[in-house]
């Protein structure tokens, strides 16, 4: 995807930017294709998993063709995570005591959050990449022991004097390194820098603190 500049838009009109438009719409097509897949499938294993006594039922998903036939429902649960609803998950009566549902309500409840927490998962996921998509391809990275440190508290959101507080080294030099960090990673703003880390293997955020990886023996401090 070509890279949008503040100063291309002086003089440009809307048609300049078809292509650029055109791109992102792809893009999120394809996204909205890989989760709504995604999607289709977790259901599918819910029903398999649970021998058919709960099912989930995503938004916009249509319930009559959620099922092939008619689904009976003892108690239903919302699946979502954090401030995101995703849908929800229909228990079904226990054929021995149709008061009762299928599933232990505190199974059933665990089930939804999971199902909620992978779906916001996989949906971080493809945002991430989403946004990686406009970064430019990088050869494997090489950084210091000092640039990974560096590194790694910008990717935690540790501002430069924290940087330089936490490292004991003064503001300036944190700034050195970080300007070449950014031409390592191959972005213009330190914004990117996670994205790029991320994109490299250098980052990710179930990393506990400290492991910043490296893809290749680094040399240096």
């Amino acid at each position: 995807m070509q890279a949008l500049k503040s100063s291309d838009t002086t003089g440009s009109s809307l048609e300049d930017f078809t292509q650029l438009i055109v791109d992102l719409l792809s893009l999120g097509q394809t996204l909205y294709q890989q989760l709504h897949q995604v999607g289709e499938d977790l259901c599918q294993q819910i029903m398999r998993a649970t021998q058919g006594n709960a099912r989930l039922l995503l938004l916009g998903q249509d319930s009559s063709a959620a099922s092939p036939a008619s689904f009976p429902i003892s108690v239903s649960f919302p699946v979502q995570f954090r401030h995101r609803t995703y849908g929800r998950l229909d228990i079904a009566p226990d054929p021995e005591h149709p008061g009762s549902p299928a599933l232990p309500l505190p199974v059933a409840q665990l089930l939804a959050h999971t199902c909620g927490s992978l779906l916001y998962t996989l949906e971080l996921t493809a945002f991430i990449e989403g946004q990686c998509q406009r970064l430019e391809r990088q050869d494997a990275v090489q950084l210091t022991k000092r640039e990974r440190e560096v590194l790694e508290l910008i990717c935690r959101g540790c501002s430069q004097q924290a940087i330089a507080t936490q490292l004991s080294i003064a503001p300036a030099t944190v700034d050195t390194h970080r300007k070449r960090i950014c031409e390592k990673l191959g972005v213009h703003s330190e914004r990117d820098i996670p994205l790029a880390a991320y994109r490299a293997g250098l980052f990710s955020i179930l990393d506990e603190p400290g492991t910043v990886s490296s893809v290749l023996p680094m040399g240096g401090t």
